[in-house]
This record gives structure tokens, sequence and C-alpha cells, in this order.
């Protein structure tokens, strides 16, 4: 019995410790995750006004895994992934004309949407943070899926008075290790607004540079 509980007792120590050190991990400085290392790189979206951080071996999901992983015609305008497709990172545009005292709102109903069509997600988390002086709000919530289910982290931003959505999601399996690295990728966001046209029109989907 105390072979049992010392054994217990080392397996807590172990998984506080491992917490630890996932939370003292920077994007900035690089990361491992998995047994894998990556270092991050701001890349600009949607005509240079949007700034983040994203993983340097991350690329453009190609065209015809788009479709199969996001069948419907509405997918992301951006879809950046692992080489194994198993890590994503999408953002997109939607026009609308809001504010940035409306994203509270905005938040709560995607949520309620989600919530509505799939009765089967786990919400977890959520709330609204402040980042460069702007309210970002955002959710995180477990899908089922065939396989290993989903981890995302859904957040939204104002964007020249449209919605920038973004998600990140990995397997659940994966998701104590990728949870603080994914809030610090939203919360790496920079936003410079344009003055004469927005961006909506010409959303520049595919540029990361």
């Amino acid at each position: 019995m105390t072979e049992y509980a010392d054994e217990q007792i080392r397996y807590v120590i172990n998984q506080v410790e491992e917490q630890e050190k996932i939370q003292s991990q920077n994007i900035y400085e690089g990361i491992t995750v998995m047994d894998k290392y990556y270092e991050f790189k701001e890349l600009d979206f949607f005509d240079d006004t949007l700034k983040i951080q994203i993983p340097t071996n991350f690329i453009d999901m190609p065209d015809e895994f788009a479709r199969l992983k996001y069948p419907s015609s509405d997918r992301p305008q951006i879809i950046k992934t692992d080489d194994m497709g198993s890590i994503n990172i999408t953002m997109n545009l939607i026009s609308q004309t809001i504010k940035d005292q409306e994203i509270p709102a905005v938040k709560e109903a995607m949520k309620d949407l989600l919530k509505r069509l799939n009765p089967s997600y786990l919400f977890l988390e959520e709330g609204v943070e402040t980042i460069e002086e702007k309210p970002v709000g955002f959710f995180e919530f477990k899908s089922p899926t065939l396989g290993d289910a989903l981890f995302n982290i859904m957040f939204f931003i104002e964007l020249n008075h449209n919605v920038m959505m973004g998600v990140f999601n990995c397997p659940y399996s994966q998701h104590r290790a990728w949870r603080p690295i994914a809030r610090q990728i939203m919360q790496s966001m920079r936003i410079s607004p344009k003055t004469s046209e927005t961006v909506a029109e010409n959303p520049d989907t595919r540029r990361g540079k």
C-alpha cells in the first residue's frame, strides 16, 4: 500500500513539474511540445493589418487537404498547419459593422450558435482579454471527432469594423501542452488599422510574410 502511495505521489509531482515547465515556455524564445521544438515568427495578414506569431514550420494547408478538413464552402480564408495537419491555426475576416465594445457580444453569440448546432461540444474556459488596448473575446471547447477529440480556442477581435475570427485546434490528448501556447499566440496579435478602405473587400488571405 505504501509503495502504491509513493508511486501516486511521484506521478502527481511529475505532472506538476511538467505543467510548470510548459507554463514557463515563451513563444518569443522558442518552445518544445511533445519533444518537438518550435520557433515563431510574426506574420502579416489581411493586407498587413493583422500581425500574429506563427510557428516557422507551419505552412498554408494545401487546398486538397483543406477541402477534406473543412468541407464547407465557407472554409477559413487562412489555414496554417503543422507537417502532420494535426495542429492548426485558422483566421477568417467576417464582414460586419462593429465596434470594440461589441466583441463580448460577438463571442457570446458564436458560443450560443455552436451550442445549438453541436450539443456534444464541451465548453471550457472563456473570457475577454485586453490585447494592445483592444478587447479580445475567446472561449475554449472540446469537440468530438471520429478519432481523438479536438481542443479548440476560438477568439475574436475587431479589425477595421469587421470581425476577425481565429481558431487554434489540436488533438485533445495534447491540449495540456498546447493550451498555454495557444493563449500566447492569441495574445501576440497586433492590429494596424487601415484608413482608406476595409480589408474585408480585399482580405489578401494567403499572405504571411
